[in-house]
């Protein structure tokens, strides 16, 4: 009999707990990804493509952009929800062509950490960590190596400022066109970038 007090007061506890439960908002995931976002004639961000064909209306947002009727490669961060995506976030993403490396009048690979890279859609992209103090600002590019047995070979150009020592990591984005323009026909695309632990390389499929 001592404990029938107790065991009102835990299925009161219970009850008090599945109804705070029921009262709890669904938090919607957030996403980042690259894209490309149109942009239209009045400078508005219209709509953005991921790399697997989605498409995202995201005009009524009314983000407004530097440039007007073009299409710029993007890091998109957002979230659904009731069914329409939310923009919290759209920066600028690097999206540079492969160039011959006679082309350029230097050629530097100063070392980056490499966090990812991964191939969807028509973009080879990669997720770079820039060591920087943000003094100056560092310049990227992809080089057209050389076309071995049907392989072409792509390395990453990366030119540190000597006035910006590395202090802490800053994320950059990356996409490379996986098609070439002006090169023979190839079957697959080896990527290289130079880390801190070395050189790594990747082999791509061509579709």
């Amino acid at each position: 009999m001592k404990r029938f007090p107790f065991y009102i007061l835990y299925i009161m506890c219970m009850g008090a707990l599945l109804s705070c439960s029921d009262d709890r908002e669904t938090v919607p995931a957030v996403l980042t990804e690259l894209c490309d976002v149109y942009i239209d004639p009045q400078g508005i961000a219209s709509t953005a493509r991921l790399d697997d064909g989605t498409l995202l209306d995201i005009a009524p947002q009314g983000l407004k952009a530097d440039v007007a009727d073009t299409t710029v490669r993007s890091v998109l961060t957002y979230a659904w929800q009731n069914g329409t995506p939310r923009v919290y976030a759209n920066s600028p993403a690097m999206c540079m062509s492969a160039r011959p490396v006679r082309e350029f009048v230097t050629v530097a690979h100063d070392p980056v950490k490499l966090v990812s890279i991964w191939q969807c859609g028509g973009y080879i992209n990669l997720v770079l960590g820039e060591m920087t103090r943000d003094k100056a600002a560092h310049e990227y590019a992809f080089s057209l190596d050389s076309l071995h047995r049907r392989t072409l070979c792509v390395s990453l150009l990366h030119r540190q400022p000597e006035e910006d020592a590395p202090s802490y990591t800053k994320k950059r984005y990356a996409s490379l066109p996986v098609r070439v323009n002006g090169t023979e026909a190839y079957d697959s695309l080896q990527v290289s970038v130079f880390t801190f632990e070395g050189w790594r390389a990747f082999l791509f499929p061509v579709r």
